[in-house]
């Protein structure tokens, strides 16, 4: 999971938050952060082990976010927005429905390369930060499906066909975390695609 990006925050603003000081400390933050939960789990991670890793005070850590739940969501949120900005460029030369296809494919490998994280995301506090998700997810795909990007070959609402896709792939996707031996990337896009068009990809 990349830190390096200017990554969003909802936290404080001030001149000093645009600084390359300021952005040098709040990439140490994060991959201090992902380091500990990569090890011990979102849950038993606190505020004070990110900024005792990173070799800073708990006042600077809320200069850039707000709690422990702002900073892993400002990796999940980059997370978010550059995995769709790598789908939107790779399938652009693709009809439907081999473009929804390629972009569930790409989903599987990405989640696969990060699957220790996602594992240590499971718990109770991580619930939360995991709907927070969800509903960036819908609505981004709610966005592409009414200005045609995707198509899921029907006439239903796009509010309810994404839901619908994100809740269905969401749901595959944590079994398969747990369950690897249920089939490769690859395999899993192609589950993705019977039980949405019925059909096997061409």
């Amino acid at each position: 999971m990349n830190t390096d990006r200017n990554l969003s925050s909802h936290g404080q603003e001030s001149d000093y938050s645009g600084s390359r000081a300021a952005q040098r400390t709040r990439v140490a933050l994060l991959r201090a952060a992902l380091e500990l939960i990569l090890e011990h789990g979102y849950d038993r991670v606190s505020v004070a082990d990110i900024t005792r890793l990173a070799d800073y005070g708990r006042s600077t850590f809320y200069l850039h976010f707000r709690d422990k739940e702002d900073l892993v969501w400002a990796l999940l949120y980059n997370q978010i927005a550059q995995l769709d900005a790598q789908i939107v460029a790779a399938v652009e030369p693709l009809k439907s429905p081999q473009r929804e296809y390629m972009a569930w494919r790409m989903i599987f490998e990405t989640i696969e390369q990060q699957r220790s994280f996602f594992l240590q995301m499971d718990g109770e506090l991580s619930r939360r930060l995991r709907q927070m998700q969800k509903v960036q997810l819908i609505s981004n795909f709610e966005r592409q499906l009414r200005d045609g990007y995707y198509s899921l070959l029907t006439d239903v609402p796009p509010e309810l066909g994404a839901r619908f896709i994100v809740g269905a792939l969401l749901e595959l996707l944590d079994y398969w975390l747990q369950h690897p031996e249920a089939g490769t990337p690859e395999v899993m896009a192609r589950h993705m695609f019977r039980l949405v068009f019925r059909r096997d990809p061409d």
